[in-house]
């Protein structure tokens, strides 16, 4: 059975350029991604190479995943749009996610920038034991992915920094906790 790719969109008010800023500069787009805990970029030969970069996400116990992306590709179009293409994966089986592609497009709307993302990815393990990971771990993948341009919505419309944004977030997360268990 063939799983829907992930998809997410948002409404953010404001320019592509300060969006396509925030999503394609790594010290950046590490600080609201939280799917991301570094972003580095890796030198190119020639301009006109696709960028690689190395990425990681910091779980807990010390343990971590690493992997590695291509942006294979960008695409404007008369109408302002922007789209940006991406291969990544990683070799270690602690992440579901073996290799994926998928792209972020930005579009021009009176009211903003209009950023949504598909992707999707093939699993390390496909066997029975795979299939019932992701159905857990895609859509845990997928709210993770939503909360992310929740917080870049935020950052960009309203200049709250995503750290505090998340410092929030997993108080509220902790109160409510705290109130189920008394």
């Amino acid at each position: 059975m063939k799983n829907k790719p992930i998809y997410v969109e948002t409404l953010i008010k404001a320019n592509i350029e300060e969006v396509w800023e925030r999503t394609q500069t790594p010290e950046l787009h590490e600080q609201w991604d939280i799917r991301f805990s570094s972003i580095s970029y890796l030198p190119k030969k020639t301009e006109a190479e696709p960028q690689s970069f190395r990425y990681e996400r910091k779980l807990c116990f010390g343990l971590k995943v690493t992997g590695w992306g291509k942006s294979v590709g960008t695409h404007n179009k008369q109408d302002g749009t922007k789209t940006s293409s991406l291969h990544f994966g990683t070799e270690q089986v602690i992440s579901p996610i073996k290799e994926g592609r998928g792209y972020w497009q930005y579009t021009p709307s009176e009211e903003g920038t209009i950023f949504l993302t598909q992707y999707d990815y093939d699993l390390h393990n496909k066997g029975v034991f795979g299939q019932f990971i992701d159905i857990l771990f895609r859509p845990l993948i997928g709210w993770g992915t939503a909360l992310s341009f929740d917080v870049l919505k935020r950052w960009l419309e309203k200049g709250e920094l995503p750290r505090w944004q998340y410092l929030r977030f997993c108080c509220n997360i902790l109160i409510s906790l705290l109130f189920c268990s008394v």
